[in-house]
């Protein structure tokens, strides 16, 4: 695979031991998949972050000359919607892989790590490293800059605690503290649906917000 490496520190950051809920399943159906061209294109974030983003396809087909490979047809074809989206701050770089779709007319992103380089860890912790999904909400704003929310952990522990949500999950975490949501995608849509239109209580402020302005 013709992917570039991530340094896994930062991605790590993202998905193993940020507030952000993750998931074994994506959050997207093919049915609700909604391509949309507004977010391609180089950006900068609020707090000094740099984002590129591209079809997945064009990352990688870029320098084939001649046969594309079985492996890399297959996730073009699973992908072919998807974004191949890089994001560096502080020197350190991360890159996923982001596929939009749209629920009840709200735009969303499902992010998940596109590679780790395990140069920096031995191989026995690098192969305890689970490729999580998260729920990102993305608004394009009037004035063309775009905000996106990634689904805080502390919204669903709320709906948890208050008995306001049966979904399948695991705890985990060295403190059992965490949340990992096991359900089928499918049944993390419908999951979404009630809660786009719920009445829950801040329930898109979250710890790990960007607004990306067109560089």
């Amino acid at each position: 695979m013709k992917i570039r490496s991530i340094i896994c520190s930062l991605a790590i950051l993202f998905f193993l031991n940020s507030c952000v809920v993750k998931s074994l399943s994506p959050f997207y159906t093919k049915e609700t998949i909604s391509f949309t061209e507004e977010f391609l294109g180089k950006w900068k974030d609020n707090e000094k972050g740099k984002w590129e983003v591209k079809t997945f396809e064009s990352e990688i087909l870029k320098g084939y000359k001649g046969k594309v490979s079985k492996e890399d047809k297959q996730l073009i074809s699973l992908y072919k919607n998807s974004y191949f989206v890089s994001f560096e701050k502080k020197g350190k770089e991360a890159f996923f892989i982001a596929t939009p779709f749209k629920i009840k007319d709200q735009l969303f992103l499902d992010f998940i790590p596109v590679d780790y380089d395990s140069g920096g860890i031995n191989s026995l912790t690098f192969s305890h490293i689970v490729y999580a999904h998260s729920l990102v909400k993305f608004d394009v704003s009037s004035n063309g800059s775009i905000k996106i929310k990634w689904f805080d952990e502390d919204r669903i522990e709320d709906l948890f605690k208050e008995g306001k949500i049966k979904i399948k999950h695991e705890k985990i975490g060295l403190l059992n503290d965490k949340y990992l949501l096991t359900a089928s995608s499918k049944e993390l849509q419908k999951f979404v649906e009630k809660y786009i239109v719920s009445n829950a209580s801040k329930k898109w402020e979250t710890s790990i917000k960007f607004t990306l302005t067109k560089v």
